[in-house]
């Protein structure tokens, strides 16, 4: 089974594409077409099946964390210190 590795488009640089290549490891980053960008990633990865699914759910879990972050009160921390904090928000890292 091939490694793979979510990103979002600030990940789409060519340094990062190809260390991760180098490690054996697929690039799932969002492609970065701005304007004057071109993707660093090919259509290798593009067009398998599993960069689509991989994308959808990073989508999902997009919508959750901005969700927190504006509604569910996420964006500040509520206590001092990082080890109250993770207790109020258990395995969320923002």
């Amino acid at each position: 089974m091939r490694r793979t590795l979510g990103a979002d488009n600030g990940y789409d640089t060519q340094d990062f594409v190809r260390s991760c290549r180098a490690l054996g490891v697929t690039p799932h980053v969002a492609a970065n077409t701005g304007v004057g960008r071109r993707s660093r990633i090919d259509q290798r990865t593009t067009h398998h099946p599993g960069y689509v699914v991989s994308q959808r759910k990073r989508k999902r879990v997009e919508e959750i964390l901005g969700w927190v972050k504006t509604v569910g009160g996420g964006r500040k921390l509520r206590y001092l210190g990082v080890q109250r904090n993770t207790m109020w928000a258990p395995g969320l890292t923002l």
